[in-house]
Formats: C-alpha cells, structure tokens, sequence
C-alpha cells in the first residue's frame, strides 16, 4: 500500500510540474524578450553588431508578439534578401490601414471635390511617419537602434508613446540595404580586434552602387530604390520622411534641420517652415535631455534633387535628415576637445555659434551615444507629428493644391515629350521614371498647338497643373545654380553635390518647354508602353540591318554576340559609311547580320529578336559583296576588362551595372591580373572607372588593410597596361582616370594636355564647374560617334578638358565656341572652350580613349551611353 501510494505521489508530483512547465514555457513565448536578451549584450555595445538575419529575426518576434506592430515583406534585394517594413501604431489603426492609406491618397492628388472631406481626414485620420535606417551601410547604428525602438513602441504605456500610438501610423524601415548591413557586420567581425579594426571596407557594400544608392532616388535604377519609391508615392503618401544618417567624427555630433543654402525654388516655402518648426522642437529636445554638440543650418542644404530626403520635398513631404558623428563600426573613439573641426558650410570653427549653442566638450564616443541620440531625434520628430498632424495633413494638401494652382497661373504650364526622337526606348525610360515617381502624365489624342508650334497626335504631355509639380519641373528644366562665395574675394563654394541635372538633357531626350497657356485633347497615360518591333522581311533573306542607334541596340548586338559563339550560321558586320538602299538610309555603325552557308534560316529568330527587344530590322539582300567589302567590318564580341581595385569605387560599381544591364559580357580585372601581363591574349579593351593615377598605382597603403587588399597596379602594372595598348589593345579611362596615360605613357610630353589642370594665367578668372551638364559637339563620323546627333550634353563633374594637336590624336567630342553651360553653374568657361572632352589617341598598335566626363554617371547618363558602348565595340571592329 505504501509502496502504491508513494508512486502516485510521484506521478502526481510530475503531472502537476509538467503542467507548470507548459505553463511556464507558453508564458515565456507570450513574452517579448528585450533587444539585450536576444542579442545577449545591450543594443549599441562596444565592438557588438548584429546582421540582418538577427535584426529582422527580433522584429519578426516582436510582430509576432504585439499587436501594435505588423511586419510586410516589400520584395527581395539585389542579393535576394527580405526588404522589410515595420507598420507600427496603435492596434485599432492598424486594423484599418486600407483606409488611412486612401486617405493619404486623396490628400496626395487633392481634387475639388475632396474639400468637403478635408475636415474628418485631418482630425480623424492619423500623421504617416517614415524613418528610414540604415541606407548607408557603414552607418550602422540606425538598423542596431531600430529594435530597440521597436521594442519600446510594441511594450511601453507611457503617456507619450501612447500619443504617437494613437495619433501616427509609423513605417520603419530597420534597413534601407540588408544586403550591406550584412557585408559590414562580416567584414566588421573578420577584422575586430586586429590591427585592422574599423578599417573601411575594400569593396562596395552594395552590389552596383555602395554610398551611391542615396543618389538614386529620382533615377530608380537600383531595386532597392524601387521598393521604397512605391511605398512612398504610391501606397503610403506619407507627410514626414525621416532619413537616419551618420557623418565624419571630427567635428559636431549630430546635425539637424534646418539646413544650409541654397535652398531649391522649387521646394514650397511652408514645407521649409515645418523643417524650422520640426528643427526648433529636436534642438529643445536635445538640450532638455542633456545631449550637446547638435548643429543646425550647416553643411547639408536643400538644392539638389536625388537623395532620399530631397525627393520628397518635391512631393509635398517633409523630408528630414540626421547626421550622427559616426564610430569605427562599433569600435569607441577618443577625442579631445582641441582635435574637434568646424565645416566648410554653416560652421567656420569648432566653437560657441548660435546654430551651436552647445559644443560638445570631447572624450569618448561610442555606438551606444549614436543609438541615444538617434532615439531622441525619431521620439522627438513623432512627438510633433502627433502633437501637430492635423497642420501637417492639412499642408500636405494645401502643397498639392497650390502646386496645381501655380501650374495654372505661371509658366512653366507643361513640358512637351515627342514621339520622334532619336532613341525612343531612352525616351520612354524618361517618362517610366517620372510616373513611378508619381507624376502624372498625358498624350495628345490630335495634333495641337502650344506657343505658336504645331505638334502631332501622340505627343507625351507633362502639365505643371499637378501636385508633384515640383517634381516634375525640377527633373525637366534646367538648373541655375545661384552663384555662392564666402565672401567677394574668395573662392566659390562648392554645392553638397552636382549643380544640375536635368533629366532630358542627360538622357538625350528631346523635350520642349511650353511657356503660355493652351489647349490640346489629352488622355491620362496609365502604362508607359513598350516599343513594338517588327522585322521587314523578304522570302530567303540572307541579309539583315539595323541602325544600331539607340542604347536597346546594344542589348540586341551583344545578344547576337552569344548567339555567334553558340552558332555559326551568321556573321557581323558594322558600317563605316552611310548606306542607301531602297528608300532608307542607314548611318554610320549600322550593323549587318549575314547568314551564312546553306539550309537554314533566320527569318523566324530576328523576327523574335525585333520584337522582343523592340526594334526595326530590315531584310535587305541589295547589299552586294563589293559593298560589303568596301563600307563594312566584321565585329566580333569584343573581350572586355573592367579595372576593380579593392578601392571600393562607386564609379567601378556603376559602370558594373550599365554593363549588366545592357548585356556585355567581361570580366572584372584585378590588380594582380594586371602585374601579371599578357594582357593582349585576354582582352581588346580594359575600361579604367573614374580613380586617380595615384591611387591606380598605389591603391591602399600598406598597414591600412590586410596584405591582400594593400597596393595597386604599381609600376609593374603601369607598363604592362602601356604593353597592352601598344600591342593593339584598347584603353577606356574615364574622368580621373585619363590622368594615368597622359602622365605615365608620356602622351603629355608628346602635345596632348588636359587644359583644366594647367595653373591660370595673369588675369584669367579661375576655372570652376561642379557636377554641371555641358554641350559638346560630337565627330558622329568617328566609330565612336557612330548613330549619335552632332551635339548632346555631357556631365561635368571637376573633369578634364584636353588640347593637342599631336598626329594620332582625334578629338571626339569638342565644347563649342561659346559658354557651354546648358544646366549646373560654370566660372571661367573660357578656358575649356573648343578643347576635347573626349579623344581617341593612337599608341603603338592600339590606342587610349580618353573620356574628360563619366560617359554613364550613376546611371543616369543614358544619352551618353552610347558613347562608351561604341569604344568597347571600336576595339573589337577587325578594320584590316
């Protein structure tokens, strides 16, 4: 009996602690864990960083766990990773985020008959916050802060984060670049406590654009852009656009709103008023909380369109930026006071100055500061979102309103987009961008008449009389940079980035400004449509053109470059004179495909090829041999190299992307490759990206990084390059990089100088032209002019100009004459005028093609692609 007893005891006793233990354990599911008990250290620790599969981890729980935040999957990255937004508010408003978001909507496009509405939306609906973390990688606090700020919003009840719960609708974005945050954290963690601790990285930390992306922001080239582009002026309209940055240590801790001139005219003045009321309340904040060194109008200024904070205030929102002195990573910094430096821009010296009012003393800085400081910034921007959304809604409508208004009642009242251009993809590229960014645009159901011109039926229409107006406007007309000096005497102040950047003139689209009021019978444009190509055949055709002028052209004789090696049934050709047949006229470069041997066909293929990729292609067997003979060469896949260092070069990384995007097959050539020789046995042209000589030669200096990422091409290199051009092959530079064969393949000695470089002379202004877009003239008779107008602008950014008259040396494109500022800001343009921008310089075999300008600038250049495409395809052109 005793026996039986005690047994029952027993399993009583483990009954009741399992029951315990289930409850136990299902009480600690229903619990959120703390950032610190996840990570096992406190969000922001010395020498402690957490990557995206840890970060979006924790959200992921939290989403799970609370029902004031919702986690969205937008899409994948470049690297495939899960692009991630946090949906956070009160658990009632997220129950209706349909419904907000077609309010953000109305407010967005502001109709007449929305007016009765107005009131209820603004004192019912609720403010849309946008914070943006992490879009640089090596800014790495911001995707560490992220889930702390999570946490506190999913579990705290305090009156103040209840307000914001009730009153805002917050999108988090825990990481503009998962890929990046990724390749810092293992780069990070690879070199901590190695002499290399904090070193900067020796590759991009985007796959195409690393610090870059915050330069895409208008263009959209890069998926991340796109995902957030649709977030913003599609789905979610928000008022207030935060972007969490962090900036040079030596100096200021965290720089706020307002920001320093110019300011752009575009950008409308009660939306820089809500900046100075929003900057009011962080620097009280910062001061009420005890943080010091914040500084206000300096450094980052309004004019230039492109970043993640200036697109929006061109679509009515208030677009806020951050900088945080930043660390090593995550590794501390000392700094006494007496190294702390001022800016070149709003802050002369490091000292007492009413837009800092409070310097910070010195001593250590750590991650854990930027994390503290980046907390009271998002806390304090929401406060006054909360305290204020109803002004913020109701001047998010009034911007559109007014936006339509002034398209109305001034010029500009439309911008004009023809169908007939010379690369109608390129044009249609132009107009997919502006829709995605939210501009509304038209075309013309009949011909119409605008400022006394008559225009055909089909003409694309973009009238100013729209809310994102200044979007619009700001992307096609042209820049004139307000002339900026310290004081008379003194230098011009350099703008934060590029001058100008007007999208038809770097595209080489043709658009016209229409100044006076008119009428024309248009229709909404929904979809931006797709060329459609077609093959004009003839029965057993062996002979097949096509003009080879836009950039889509590209993509389509690359395509048949593969097809060659995989098939020999056809031959290449390009043309080196204009040909007539029939009652077309084909130009300069247009490309021959020859079937060759008996038995098959081709029809069916290009027919496939024109339509895919939308091009005209002509079936014409009048092209007898002795023109063959006499006006074509046979092309060949050219072998291409393109130059990376292990200097991180953005410009590397964009000229990666054109590349990939219009389908050229190369391969990226190390320093080691280059030392090694034998280049001419792999390829027919290397493309040095927009790098100096020196850092050409010398790359990072020993002991920066570890050994394998130290040094350059060295001398070693230099003559194996010089080697490879003078046994035939092709050498591409671009803007800086021009500099290494004008100094070290004696081409300077022999008459070819870039003028830019030379010292001024007595009395001459001093050459000054930032980031500006310039005319050039265009030889369209040389191969690498081949398909293009005579003139077209090009971006100019502290680029070179070239003089010389030596044999061998012919200049490509030339500044005219005459001022050749077409958008950005020039000073002593005389000094440039009728000198080269882009020559073609014999040596040895082969030759050096100097570009003074980047032919693909961030992608956005595309009118001047096409001039880098035709010097790949030059050294690949057998002319014997």
């Amino acid at each position: 009996m005793r026996l039986i007893h005690q047994d029952c005891i027993q399993r009583t006793f483990i009954a009741i602690l399992s029951c315990f233990l289930l409850f136990a354990i299902s009480h600690t599911q229903a619990q959120i864990m703390t950032p610190e008990e996840v990570l096992g250290y406190q969000v922001g620790s010395d020498y402690k960083v957490a990557g995206w599969e840890t970060v979006s981890g924790y959200l992921r729980q939290l989403a799970d766990n609370s029902d004031r935040i919702v986690v969205q999957e937008l899409g994948k990255t470049t690297d495939g990773k899960d692009f991630l937004l946090l949906l956070i508010s009160a658990p009632e408003n997220l129950d209706k985020v349909d419904f907000y978001k077609e309010n953000q909507r109305k407010l967005a496009y502001p109709k007449d008959g929305i007016v009765p509405e107005l009131d209820t939306i603004c004192q019912d609906g609720k403010a849309v916050v946008l914070i943006n973390c992490n879009l640089h990688s090596t800014e790495i606090a911001s995707s560490q802060m992220s889930m702390e700020f999570a946490y506190e919003f999913a579990t705290q009840d305090t009156p103040e984060i209840n307000k914001i719960l009730d009153n805002v609708i917050i999108l988090l974005v825990p990481s503009a670049n998962p890929d990046g945050l990724d390749i810092v954290v293992d780069w990070y963690n690879r070199t901590v406590r190695t002499p290399y601790e904090g070193a900067e990285l020796p590759w991009l930390y985007h796959k195409y654009t690393g610090h870059d992306n915050n330069r895409d922001w208008f263009m959209l080239t890069q998926v991340e852009t796109q995902i957030l582009t649709r977030v913003l002026y599609e789905e979610w309209f928000p008022e207030v656009v935060y972007d969490v940055h962090e900036m040079s240590y030596r100096g200021p801790r965290f720089v706020i709103p307002p920001y320093f001139e110019p300011m752009n005219p575009n950008i409308p003045p009660i939306l820089q008023r809500t900046l100075s009321l929003i900057g009011a309340q962080l620097a009280y904040d910062f001061t009420d909380n005890g943080f010091t060194g914040v500084l206000s109008n300096a450094v980052y200024d309004s004019w230039w369109h492109g970043g993640f904070r200036t697109v929006p205030y061109r679509h009515n929102m208030v677009g806020i930026l951050t900088e945080a002195a930043r660390v090593e990573i995550a590794t501390p910094i000392f700094q006494p006071r007496e190294t702390l430096r001022g800016y070149r821009r709003g802050l002369d010296k490091y000292t007492l100055r009413t837009n800092f009012p409070e310097p910070w003393p010195g001593g250590w800085w750590r991650l854990r500061n930027i994390v503290d400081y980046e907390k009271i910034a998002a806390n304090s921007i929401l406060t006054f979102a909360a305290d204020n959304k109803v002004m913020l809604k109701r001047n998010f409508y009034r911007m559109g309103l007014d936006a339509i208004e002034k398209g109305q009642n001034e010029p500009p009242r439309a911008f004009l987009i023809p169908e007939q251009q010379r690369d109608i993809h390129t044009t249609l590229k132009m107009l997919d961008i502006l829709k995605r960014g939210g501009v509304e645009i038209h075309q013309s159901r009949d011909i119409f008449i605008a400022d006394g011109v008559e225009y055909p039926e089909g003409t694309y229409v973009v009238l100013m009389a729209q809310p994102f107006r200044a979007h619009a406007k700001d992307l096609l007309e042209v820049q004139h940079y307000p002339e900026r000096r310290p004081s008379p005497e003194s230098s011009p102040e350099r703008p934060y980035d590029v001058a100008g950047w007007t999208l038809p003139l770097q595209m080489g689209v043709r658009t016209v400004t229409v100044v006076h009021p008119f009428e024309a019978e248009l229709d909404l444009v929904d979809t931006i449509p797709m060329v459609e190509g077609n093959l004009k055949s003839i029965p057993e055709a062996t002979r097949f053109l096509f003009k080879n002028q836009t950039n889509v052209d590209a993509i389509v004789l690359n395509h048949l470059f593969e097809r060659v090696i995989e098939d020999n049934s056809f031959k290449l050709y390009t043309s080196s004179k204009e040909i007539e047949s029939g009652d077309k006229t084909f130009p300069r470069g247009t490309i021959l495909i020859r079937k060759m041997g008996t038995g098959t066909t081709l029809d069916e293929e290009i027919q496939d090829i024109a339509e895919t990729y939308g091009i005209q292609i002509y079936a014409d067997d009048s092209i007898d041999e002795d023109t063959l003979e006499k006006a074509f060469f046979p092309i060949s896949s050219p072998r291409l190299g393109l130059y990376k260092p292990w200097l991180a070069s953005m410009d590397e990384g964009w000229t990666r992307w054109v590349l990939d995007s219009h389908k050229f097959a190369y391969k990226s050539l190390t320093n080691a490759e280059i030392r090694a020789g034998n280049l001419t046995e792999r390829y027919d042209a290397i493309i040095l990206p927009d790098i100096g000589a020196s850092r050409i030669l010398n790359g990072h200096p020993l002991g920066k990084l570890p050994l394998e990422y130290v040094g350059g091409i060295g001398n070693e290199g230099l003559a194996n390059l010089r080697r490879f051009v003078e046994e035939g092959g092709s050498l591409i530079c671009l803007n800086a990089a021009t500099q290494l064969p004008l100094e070290y393949f004696g081409l300077e000695e022999k008459g070819i100088i870039n003028v830019v470089k030379q010292a001024k002379k007595s009395g001459e202004p001093e050459f000054f032209c930032p980031g500006s877009l310039l005319r050039v003239w265009i030889d369209t008779e040389h191969p690498i002019g081949y398909g293009l107008d005579k003139e077209m602008a090009i971006m100019f950014k502290f680029s070179p100009a070239f003089e010389g008259s030596r044999s061998g040396a012919k200049p490509i494109a030339t500044y005219p004459e005459f001022n050749p500022l077409m958008s950005g800001w020039i000073e002593g343009e005389k000094r440039i005028q009728e000198k080269s921008a882009l020559m073609d310089v014999e040596l040895g075999e082969g030759r050096v093609i100097l570009f003074g300008f980047k032919p693909q600038q961030r992608g956005q250049s595309h009118g001047t692609f096409k001039l880098l495409f035709n010097a790949i395809y030059y050294s690949a052109v057998d002319s014997n």
